[in-house]
């Protein structure tokens, strides 16, 4: 009940400045759409027991104004277990075959700031908050066990749009995530490069 409290004063405290910025005039588009796909680092103990992931994403943002904007984000990761945590697994479960991943589908809102140096160079900035769906399987001589759970997060951003048509761009950009997880805090850096359409 806390963490949610705490999303939900936080999502106002992020939604209230955009609330105002929409009062003013927007020049050119007014909504984003974006795919991208990249890879996963995750860190400290996460590390320990994952290896990196592949990850796909997409995202629709509102502008506010040709610099601001409000951002509703989804990834998708799926990590594979570490030789540690497999090895681990194996001395558990002797003469057994066994497999270990863990997922994570965030769903975000973000607020985003653009910084337009040049027509053909536009860094930004975003952060922001979601739940995180995750999925732990652990797979023994072929019988699954699934555990699924959510947890608040956030996230922060920074990367560079670069436009090659007048409402199509690339865009690449790493993002920090930290989730509130039961024990502790689970941290991972995701890399990405794709493509927007804003009309």
């Amino acid at each position: 009940m806390t963490r949610c409290l705490i999303a939900l004063t936080l999502l106002l405290a992020l939604i209230g400045p955009s609330a105002a910025l929409a009062q003013t005039e927007t020049a050119g588009p007014t909504w984003m759409l974006g795919v991208n796909a990249g890879v996963d680092l995750p860190m400290g103990d996460f590390k320990d027991a994952y290896k990196s992931a592949f990850t796909i994403g997409g995202s629709a943002a509102y502008m506010f104004t040709d610099k601001y904007g409000l951002e509703l984000g989804l990834e998708w990761s799926k990590f594979d277990a570490s030789d540690d945590l497999m090895s681990a697994l194996e001395e558990a479960a002797p003469g057994e075959t066994v497999d270990a991943t863990f997922q994570f589908l965030p769903v975000t809102v973000d607020f985003v700031e653009y910084f337009p140096v040049t027509p053909r160079l536009v860094p930004y900035v975003k952060g922001g908050l979601g739940i995180y769906f995750e999925t732990a399987e652990l797979e023994v001589s072929g019988k699954k066990d699934r555990r699924t759970d959510n947890d608040f997060g956030f996230n922060l951003a920074g990367g560079v749009k670069i436009p090659i048509q007048k409402m199509v761009s690339i865009d690449a950009g790493v993002r920090f995530h930290n989730v509130m997880t039961e024990d502790q805090s689970t941290q991972y850096f995701t890399f990405t490069a794709g493509l927007g359409v804003a009309f």
